[in-house]
Order: C-alpha cells, then structure tokens, then sequence
C-alpha cells in the first residue's frame, strides 16, 4: 500500500475552482507536489489535478505552464486544461492518463511487436517536433514523462512534464535526468552524489560550452528507444568515467552485447547517439529512418550467435530484473519509492513517471542546476590525461560491426 505525505490527504472529498472539481484520489506525492484524480461535478469527467506550494517557485511553475501551455494542443502532447490559484498554492489540470510508457516497456509490450514501436516512437517525434516548431525545447524526454492512453492493446503516447523545458536553443544550464542526458551537458550531478568520485572529465567542468537544446532532446530519443527495444537503459552517464559509455565510445558494436538489436536498429542509434552533437540525425530522419526499418530485433538464432544464451525474451527479464534489484538497493537508502505511481512528482533512472518536474533524493533525479551550481574540484593531471584521451575518442565515429551473416 503506497504511503503519502500527511497533508496529502487533507484535500480529499473537498472541492476546488468554485466547486467545479471533486477532489477524489491520490495518484502520487513527491518532494514537489502532490496529484490527485477529480471529478467534474458537472460534467462527471476525470483529470488529474497538480498540487504545488508557491513557495518561491513563481518563476520557475509560470515558465512550465507557458511552454506546456503553447504545445497543448498537439494530440500527443498531454493536455493542459488550466491553472486554479489556490491561495498558497497552484493546481494545475491534465487530461488523466492510464500510466507512463516505463510501466508499458517494463512489461515487454514491444517484445518483437516492430510495428508498434513505429507507431508510439513516431508519436513521440511528432510531439517533440511540434514542440521544437513552438519553440519549446523539453530538456527531459525519458519514458517516465511520456503518458499512455493504456497500458496494452491501441497504445497512444503523450509527451508530458514540461517542468525543465526552456524556450532557448541554445543553453549552458544542466539539468534533466542523467541517463538520458547528453555528453557535456551535467557538469555537477556526479560531483553531486558521489562525493568520492576522483575522475571528472572535461565535460563535467563548471564553464562547459552552451549545447544545443535540440541536439539534448534528440539523444534522448535515442535513449529511449533503446529502451523499448530491449527494457533496459545502456548506461548511467554519457560520460568517459561511465563504464558502460567508455566501452561505447571505445566500440559503438558494445551495443550488440548489450541489447538485442537488428543491425538496422543498430545503425540508427548510433547515428542518433553520436557523441558528436552535430553529427545527430534530425528528426525528419530519425522518423524517415525508423519508418524504414524492417525489424528492431535480433532473431533467437542471430542472438545465440552473438552469445545471447537461451533466448532474447528470457534474457531480457533477466535483465530488467537485474537492473530493477540494483535500482531498489541504491535507493532504499535515500528514496521511499512505495509512494510512486504514474503520476507521482519523483523521477529517477528506473522510477515511475509523473506530471511534475518535483524531484526526490535519489541519486538519479531530475536535475536542474539553473539557479544553484556547485563547486567541482578541480581534476589533477592524471585525470587530465584521461579526459583529454576520452575526448579525443568521442570525437571518432567508429564503422559499424559488420553485417550479422
């Protein structure tokens, strides 16, 4: 049974906005908000209703709901009804949704299932580009923030949490959740949760270069469907002390090892995945690309060639169980996830999703650092030496493995 702050049940069987909506249900509670189910009492519709304290937070919740608010119209973007200012507090309302699209990839929904793939991944470009078209630029794409209609059957996604978007194509503020990140865009969130950490590369220095907004969303993407494809993510950070990154830049083919990808497949992600920002593909091609490709995955019989074992399916739950053990013994200490659902207002790199940028303790949080830096020690001349090889390595776009026979 989820466990909810105290105060967040105070709002329950109470109304809102004139009595126009009944609060009903907790759907989820974090750090930086509480949401609800409620009830039209004219109509007998549902939403979902956002609870956020102003406390000092003016800026940041009006510039969320000025960029959702200018993509709400795109079918695939989630709807934004209104905001309801409640003394000292703010409610927002959203269509309510059936989950996110981590809880329909944790369940292999697109195991093999290519033409569904095609159909919710090119939603999910169509609803960034509209977005990109607007002017607004996510800056937290992951399947947590991206909402289904329903968790099986005729999925439609919806790209949500605007929390961390910015109207700027160009910027030098960190923040998102790391694993989705893009190479040189977090230069204090290790430094941030691993006090002990010694190598920081050059990318994790304070004065990093203005990156694109774009090119960071478009990664994401890349992240993301490797995630549909195989239900786990590909590596922590996107940086050279990473060891799964490090073993990619060393060798895009790692990918092969680690998920269970078609050299179609493959050769996409690596393009989108370019360490190079410049060297992305655009979405137009990304969707083109994806369009065209005629399978994601390996078959039973390419996978035993490339060392799978006893099958994709089986090694895939093997995985993702994995994975979800180390996720629940890194974050028993510092977050309560029996309090997360679809709609809660926590995020890490294996948590549910949420219509709030609000973030937890978790050593994986949605990470914005536009307004608090922090200071990063400075690296010696050993670990110099190994950023500079690290950088130089990213720069080189290895060939592809070759052809599966």
């Amino acid at each position: 049974m989820p466990s909810y702050p105290a105060s967040a049940s105070h709002l329950l069987g109470q109304t809102i906005d004139n009595g126009a909506l009944a609060i009903e249900a907790i759907l989820g509670a974090g750090s930086f908000g509480i949401v609800y189910r409620a009830r039209d009492t004219q109509s007998g519709s549902y939403y979902a209703v956002k609870c956020v304290q102003k406390r000092g937070s003016d800026y940041y919740l009006t510039r969320e709901t000025q960029l959702h608010a200018r993509v709400s119209s795109h079918p695939h973007v989630l709807t934004f009804h209104r905001e309801i200012d409640g003394g000292d507090c703010a409610f927002f309302v959203y269509d309510l949704c059936a989950g996110d699209l981590h809880s329909v990839i944790r369940k292999l929904t697109f195991f093999r299932e290519d033409e569904l793939i095609k159909r919710v991944f090119v939603q999910i470009i169509d609803a960034l580009d509209y977005c990109h078209s607007r002017g607004v630029y996510h800056r937290d794409l992951k399947p947590e923030n991206i909402l289904v209609s329903s968790l099986s059957g005729d999925i439609n996604v919806l790209v949500a949490d605007f929390g961390l978007a910015t109207p700027n194509k160009m910027t030098v503020s960190s923040c998102g959740t790391p694993c989705f990140m893009s190479p040189g865009t977090y230069p204090f969130i290790i430094a941030r949760h691993d006090q002990s950490t010694n190598l920081l590369a050059e990318s994790l220095v304070s004065n990093h270069k203005p990156y694109s907004t774009v090119e960071g969303d478009i990664w994401a993407l890349g992240c993301i469907l490797a995630e549909m494809i195989a239900t786990v993510r590909p590596w922590t950070y996107a940086s050279p002390e990473d060891r799964d990154y490090s073993d990619y830049l060393v060798d895009r083919a790692i990918l092969f090892d680690a998920l269970p990808l078609s050299d179609a497949a493959y050769s996409l992600l690596t393009k989108i995945l370019s360490p190079t920002a410049e060297r992305r593909l655009s979405l137009a091609s990304v969707r083109s690309e994806v369009l065209g490709i005629e399978t994601f995955f390996l078959t039973d019989e390419e996978a035993a060639r490339w060392g799978w074992g006893e099958g994709v399916e089986k090694k895939l739950r093997q995985m993702m169980a994995k994975c979800e053990a180390q996720s629940m013994t890194s974050s028993s200490s510092s977050v309560d996830t029996s309090s997360r659902s679809c709609y809660s207002s926590t995020s890490d790199c294996s948590s549910e999703s949420h219509y709030s940028s609000g973030s937890s303790s978790s050593a994986f949080e949605s990470v914005s650092l536009e307004s608090s830096p922090l200071p990063v020690t400075p690296p010696s001349p050993a670990v110099e030496d190994f950023t500079s090889m690290a950088k130089a390595i990213s720069q080189v776009e290895l060939p592809l493995r070759a052809t599966i026979a």
